[in-house]
């Protein structure tokens, strides 16, 4: 068997794979013998066929059709491993000759990342988080908040009550229109949790109250088939509550922690170190950001339209998957995209091939640097991760991140990125 290489344009390899006659009649005998377990022929018992009877029963044209196809599928194999290519998509393969077997075979491969400057010289600078004496406090009010104690009430509803209400929603012909109802449903009027103007209307009617009213829908609805949308409500009000305003002092703190802290100052000192936290992480997110944006500017690669591809095929699944949680139809999207003059594939083939070379520019990175983690840390990571669960959940946990696993896999890249980000972390 010869091969010739020759190096095309984005990490495409062509291969000319010449084929003895000898070696073709080999692969002619393993072919029969693949055949004589498939074709059936009247009087001949199966594995025992003779290939010019075979040849005879399917036809010279299918028999050396499925003779070829045998040879092209080990020499290829045989060529990828000989000459060290590393394919990313299935090749374009082309007959020359068949007298002998002579064919090409185009390959993209995996591209061998450049750098357009020295990498080692990238860096992102960390920057001190610092908890604000505002943040402290907003959290205090959202501990009250949620303390907060509510009672009945026997008046017109206002703005800060909390009611529950029924309340079922009709198009302007009357019919019912699936997603606007809703029994007994809980409600702090002024707080924003309905679509404008629904809050308004509830405020100043009475228990058992019973009322219809209009409002639209904002244009920028998550559901599509809502958006600008008059839509007619009919509402009956059950319970209104008042709240009971509640004194941030030491009892307050004692109440709220089980009597871990005792006092106000031992609570701030609390959600401070919280915050902190919080920030940390936040912070590390924003490097992690940072860098994979400095990164594309270093890699210097032409990627292979495969790869692309297939980077757009996974985003469009991933836009199909959040538009369903939305409640709308990839179809009608692509529509309305088609409708502002944008390409999907086009429009997102860019973002594909940044993704790529990203993606390919961290791995060389990983391995030109030796960046490692190991099982011990990832473990570390999952015990971590545990704390923040009740018990009853560690077993579950422990079944999600079980060796082999999606999830433990996922884990391992992200502890990879935070300790090459580290590295590279002024």
């Amino acid at each position: 068997m010869k091969v010739q290489v020759e190096k095309l344009e984005k990490s495409e390899v062509k291969l000319t794979i010449e084929v003895s006659e000898e070696k073709i009649n080999s692969y002619r005998e393993k072919a029969v013998k693949e055949l004589q377990g498939q074709v059936k022929v009247p009087g001949f018992r199966e594995g025992e066929i003779p290939a010019d009877v075979l040849e005879k029963h399917m036809g010279e044209q299918a028999f050396m059709g499925h003779v070829l196809d045998f040879a092209i599928s080990q020499t290829y194999e045989e060529a990828i491993k000989q000459e060290k290519l590393k394919p990313i998509a299935y090749p374009k393969i082309q007959i020359l000759e068949q007298k002998p077997l002579k064919y090409e075979a185009i390959i993209p491969t995996l591209p061998e990342v450049k750098w357009k400057k020295d990498v080692s010289k990238l860096k992102v600078k960390r920057q001190k988080p610092k908890v604000e004496e505002a943040e402290i406090k907003e959290v205090l009010e959202n501990l009250k908040k949620r303390s907060m104690k509510w009672n009945e009430a026997d008046r017109p509803a206002k703005k800060g009550d909390r009611v529950e209400i029924d309340f079922d929603g009709f198009d302007e012909g009357g019919a019912a229109l699936d997603g606007t109802s809703s029994k007994n449903h809980p409600l702090v009027l002024g707080e924003g949790g309905m679509i404008p103007g629904f809050e308004d209307a509830i405020e100043g009617m009475k228990k058992d109250e019973e009322k219809e009213f209009k409002v639209t829908f904002p244009e920028e609805y998550q559901a599509k088939h809502f958006q600008g949308k008059e839509v007619k409500f009919k509402v009956k009000l059950h319970k209104i509550e008042e709240s009971e305003e509640v004194e941030i002092n030491d009892d307050f703190v004692k109440e709220i922690t089980g009597g871990n802290r005792k006092n106000i100052a031992e609570l701030k000192e609390e959600i401070e170190e919280e915050v902190g936290k919080q920030k940390e992480t936040q912070e590390t997110g924003r490097l992690e950001n940072e860098f994979l944006k400095s990164l594309a500017d270093y890699v210097d690669i032409e990627v292979p339209d495969s790869l692309i591809d297939r980077e757009t095929d996974l985003i469009i699944e991933k836009m199909k998957q959040d538009l369903s949680q939305r409640g709308v139809k990839w179809e009608d999207y692509e529509k309305e995209m088609k409708e502002q003059g944008k390409e999907m594939r086009k429009e997102l083939a860019k973002t594909a091939e940044q993704q790529v070379l990203i993606r390919l520019g961290l791995e060389t990175l990983y391995e030109n640097e030796k960046t490692e983690v190991s099982d011990k840390e990832i473990d570390a990571e999952i015990e971590v991760m545990m704390g923040h669960y009740p018990p009853e959940f560690k077993t579950m946990m422990a079944e999600r991140y079980k060796d082999g696993s999606q999830e433990k896999e996922q884990l391992r890249n992200m502890l990879m990125l935070r300790k090459l980000v580290a590295a590279h972390t002024e």
